[in-house]
């Protein structure tokens, strides 16, 4: 059974014109997997209300108290959002739903495939990681079109080391691949038997999909969003 709660935004982090990242103190908390994903609306609602119009955000945090979103401005809603919900503001979320984390498969091997934005539903799970001292499991392939569209960088340098290369695609920095992810780079970290997961737009999570499904790869998880 889903969770409804209302949270109060402590703090708007503006990645750029259209990203922004919001931190929210929950008013009541249930316990959560990382990975998942909320129902947000901007109406002040409780669980015996109708649900109203909303838009489903991957958590980016895996802490007590507190849910970070990291919400892109592509539609009428998340125009709204980014109108309407500014610091001292509340809103109603719904959780949890998803199910791209399994307990039972965290001393194998994984593969994090992001585009993007795409990063944020790893952000929980490479902290769940940390906190159970199993990151030597996890790698991470994060794809941008350009060094300065990474979110969270530094941060996640820091924890993964060498279990994190980044591939930017129209330009050319220290340290990056400058191209795309080619089924070559997965060869080289992921095994038949290794998850892998895919997040970012519709064609980065089709263009892989079929990419990873062509190759032999089948133990393929998904986490799209629009």
């Amino acid at each position: 059974m889903n969770h409804v709660t209302q949270a109060k935004v402590v703090q708007v982090i503006e990645h750029s014109k259209v990203i922004r990242e919001y931190i929210l103190e929950l008013e009541k908390e249930r316990k959560y997997n990382p990975g998942s994903f909320v129902q947000l609306t901007l109406d002040l609602v409780t669980a015996s209300d109708i649900w109203p119009e909303s838009r489903t955000f991957s958590i980016a945090s895996y802490e007590k108290g507190i849910m970070k979103f990291i919400i892109k401005n592509v539609g009428f809603y998340t125009s709204r959002i980014f109108d309407e919900l500014g610091v001292d503001d509340k809103c109603t979320i719904k959780y949890p739903f998803g199910d791209l984390f399994n307990k039972n498969f965290v001393n194998e091997k994984h593969l994090f495939i992001a585009g993007g934005v795409g990063i944020t539903p790893y952000l929980s799970l490479i902290k769940y990681y940390e906190l159970n001292n199993l990151l030597n499991n996890i790698s991470l392939f994060y794809s941008a079109k350009y060094f300065k569209d990474l979110l969270h960088y530094e941060p996640l340098k820091n924890v993964l080391g060498e279990n994190m290369e980044v591939f930017i695609t129209r330009e050319k920095c220290t340290g990056c691949h400058s191209k795309r992810i080619s089924i070559e780079n997965v060869k080289r970290i992921a095994d038949k038997e290794t998850n892998i997961y895919v997040c970012g737009s519709k064609s980065f999570n089709k263009d892989y999909k079929e990419l990873l499904n062509e190759n032999g790869y089948t133990k393929i998880y998904m986490d799209e969003w629009e």
